[in-house]
């Protein structure tokens, strides 16, 4: 999981992805499902860094529906902000507003 969160931080979604599929892999429910929104989180910003905001905007909503009841806290990270955060880009993204899809962090919790 920190592996991915650093990918992730550095904007290098594709492979935050590839470190969180491992681990999703692994575990069971409810984290399963969590951590299978974040890849998609991470998967929506890497198709929005590569000029897909249609897609983006599908992955995103798909994981902001897995993420509606995150913990706080999971596995370390604060993934209720990122799912925040997340949602405030989905939203932007909607009305066709620029945005960079670095700007989005996940921090320690």
């Amino acid at each position: 999981m920190e592996e991915g969160r650093q990918a992730f931080n550095r904007g290098e979604f594709f492979e935050a992805h590839e470190f969180w599929e491992e681990v999703w892999n692994e575990i069971d429910d409810p984290d399963r499902t969590w951590v299978q929104g974040l890849i998609q989180i991470a998967t929506g910003l890497h198709k929005l860094a590569s000029g897909r905001p249609d897609v983006c905007l599908t992955l995103l909503q798909k994981a902001l529906a897995k993420l509606t009841e995150v913990p706080l806290v999971l596995d370390g990270f604060a993934t209720r902000a990122l799912r925040d955060d997340a949602a405030r880009l989905y939203h932007a993204v909607a009305r066709r507003e620029a945005v960079v899809a670095t700007t989005i962090k996940l921090a320690r919790g």
